[in-house]
């Protein structure tokens, strides 16, 4: 039989490689979310486009409002997607599934700008013939969903990190 220091001192040793992975991973996503950069107003919508569209499809991009719209899209409650009949409705949704599309906004001027991504969020209710509409900050929206954000926001920094502006020039 095995002692049970051994196990512990792996628990303590996976325990502190998961804080720093995530502390790690926070702080990349907070310069992403904060992140100016200095450029042509073309060139950063450009990057938001193709890194928007790694994981979603664009429904609309409009480059005079700075504008992309992701194609809304149906979740499981867990977060996997949602799957769609042959003539693309939905079918069978689970109580708690979730509806996301994003918004992304390219905001400033004069050369320096900001990328903002707002997740437009609707769920599922049991009892409910529509989706009910949620805020980004309702306790009814799941984790993945902001982690889904968060990503957005890393695939565009890492399209625009040569042109950001560090803090302090």
């Amino acid at each position: 039989m095995l002692s049970r220091r051994p196990a512990v001192a792996v628990a303590a040793v996976a325990l502190v490689a998961l804080v720093s992975l995530v502390g790690c991973g926070g702080g990349q996503t907070k310069a992403a979310r904060t992140a100016r950069y200095r450029a042509e107003a073309t060139v950063v919508f450009a990057a938001v486009i193709q890194a928007v569209g790694v994981k979603n499809k664009v429904e609309r991009a409009d480059a005079p409002s700075g504008v992309v719209l992701t194609v809304p899209r149906w979740f499981r409650p867990q977060g996997t997607y949602s799957m769609a009949d042959a003539t693309g409705e939905q079918y069978m949704l689970e109580d708690g599934s979730i509806l996301l599309r994003h918004e992304i906004r390219v905001v400033g001027g004069d050369g320096e700008y900001q990328v903002e991504v707002i997740p437009h969020i609707a769920q599922m209710r049991s009892g409910y013939a529509q989706p009910i509409p949620l805020k980004p900050d309702d306790l009814a929206v799941p984790g993945w969903v902001h982690g889904r954000t968060d990503s957005l926001y890393l695939e565009i920094y890492e399209r625009l990190k040569e042109y950001e502006i560090k803090p302090g020039t």
